[in-house]
């Protein structure tokens, strides 16, 4: 019997293990995994985060000059070649001028001969002030004499037609001088005229800069009869330049003026240079269905490393923040499959006014007037409360609501609604693990987000608080 009872008691030991490993693993969970294994998770954090967005643009120059010829001719010289660098006012080509200095000098000559013309008539001007003059003594000195002059009635009159004749002659002579005095001007100016083209047959620089573009040889013939033909493309100032990055419609409403940019060119792998958004262009460009926006960043160039017609691939840094309570973009994006039972109890009675509260905000916020507020609510009752935009998607009703306050808003409210817009917290429910293994939602305002974490702005979420990302499913 002692033996029977040892070989029992080496029997009932296994068994005894594997009924209490049974109860645990039913106990832990019917899905069969442990809490701890049931759920991925990472700790909530501080830290930087930066929202950019990314896009490409060619490099160009922030001023470009195309530098033609007024004139017809035949390049005779050129003092400029590509990468020539010129300063305002340099000769950098010459179009043949034996034509044009011929012009001037026929100018020049048909001038001469209108001022010794004037010269003439001021000559006859003064013959016939004289002879007016003694034509008026004459008559002057009959007429005192009167009977005892001794001449007829007649020859009076001859005198006095001798002399209005005479004033009639002087009226012609101040006609011609101020006729001669006239073709004067006109020479003058011909000749003034063909010196300017004669001038202009000198191509000079208007700015300084680098030759970027040269479009002509010596000897060929340009044609300036509609528009000048370009000779030269100069860029002012490489030591700073632009890009011209095209940006999704979808995300130009972050991008705003004095946005920090990051780029980099394929010449120059690795290397990362920074400009700043200058500007951001109202007009779409519209491909394929597809509505882009310009936006200008100018930037320096250190060391000219940068050509014209470059592309660089551009990061547009549209939100910073440094030393921020922060999440992984997963523990942002997650929701258990249970979420609608788990949340319920946080879930308070809504008011079905949310047209109101919001038009109450942006009335406050951008200071409406009657009249604005008065159309934005029959708008948001449309968006809101059962008309054609109610059914939409979150993310499509706020583009309708975006299309209809740019409508009602002037420029400057315009640009405040979109500043605010930019940084403006969004409500989420978060997910954590408490150390008991209980799942518990909390519910934070999310800020700015980049490719790994997402701000949290306020809410109940703190350092060292554990975060669900992502939940394992059982396996059959």
């Amino acid at each position: 019997m002692p033996t029977l009872g040892k070989n029992w008691s080496w029997i009932l030991i296994p068994v005894i293990v594997v009924i209490v490993g049974v109860l645990l693993f039913t106990r832990n969970g019917a899905d069969g995994a442990a809490p701890s294994n049931r759920f991925e998770t990472v700790v909530v954090d501080r830290g930087a985060i930066s929202q950019t967005v990314s896009t490409s643009g060619a490099v160009r120059p922030l001023v470009t000059v195309q530098v033609g010829s007024q004139l017809s001719g035949q390049v005779a010289e050129l003092f400029a070649d590509f990468n020539s660098e010129v300063s305002e006012g340099d000769l950098i080509a010459r179009i043949d001028p034996q034509t044009f200095q011929t012009r001037v000098e026929g100018a020049r000559a048909e001038k001469a001969v209108a001022s010794a013309s004037l010269i003439a008539r001021h000559a006859e001007l003064r013959r016939a002030e004289a002879f007016v003059a003694q034509r008026k003594a004459d008559l002057d000195r009959y007429e005192g004499l009167g009977e005892e002059a001794g001449l007829a009635e007649i020859e009076m009159d001859a005198l006095r037609a001798q002399y209005s004749a005479a004033v009639a002659d002087l009226d012609a002579a101040h006609a011609q001088v101020s006729n001669a005095e006239a073709a004067v001007l006109q020479r003058t100016a011909t000749l003034e005229q063909a010196e300017v083209d004669l001038g202009r047959t000198e191509i000079r620089s208007p700015i300084d800069g680098v030759v970027i573009l040269r479009s002509v040889d010596v000897g060929q013939t340009v044609a300036a009869s509609l528009s000048a033909p370009v000779l030269f493309e100069i860029a002012q100032d490489l030591s700073r330049i632009q890009i011209e990055a095209d940006v999704n419609e979808a995300d130009i409403g972050a991008v705003s003026k004095g946005d920090t940019v990051t780029f980099s060119v394929d010449a120059y792998p690795g290397r990362d240079l920074t400009g700043v958004v200058e500007t951001v262009r109202l007009a779409p460009t519209e491909l394929q269905n597809v509505v882009t926006y310009t936006v200008i960043i100018h930037a320096d160039n250190p060391g000219r490393i940068l050509y014209p017609g470059m592309t660089a691939t551009v990061e547009i840094v549209t939100g910073l923040r440094e030393d921020t309570l922060r999440i992984s973009n997963a523990a942002a994006r997650f929701e258990p499959a249970d979420a609608a039972e788990r949340s319920t109890d946080m879930r308070g009675p809504r008011s079905g006014n949310r047209g109101g509260r919001r038009l109450a905000a942006l009335s406050e916020q951008l200071d409406l007037t009657d009249d604005q507020q008065q159309e934005l609510q029959s708008r948001m009752q449309e968006l809101f409360a059962g008309g054609p935009g109610a059914g939409a998607n979150p993310g499509d009703r706020q583009k309708r609501m975006n299309a209809m306050l740019k409508k009602i808003l002037t420029p400057a409210q315009w640009d405040n609604y979109q500043a605010a817009q930019k940084d403006r917290p969004r409500p989420k429910t978060i997910w954590v693990l408490s150390a008991d293994g209980d799942v518990e939602p909390r519910r934070v305002r999310l800020g700015i987000a980049d490719g790994t974490h997402t701000e949290v702005a306020g809410g109940d979420l703190d350092v060292g608080d554990v975060v669900i990302t992502r939940e394992n499913m059982a396996r059959s």
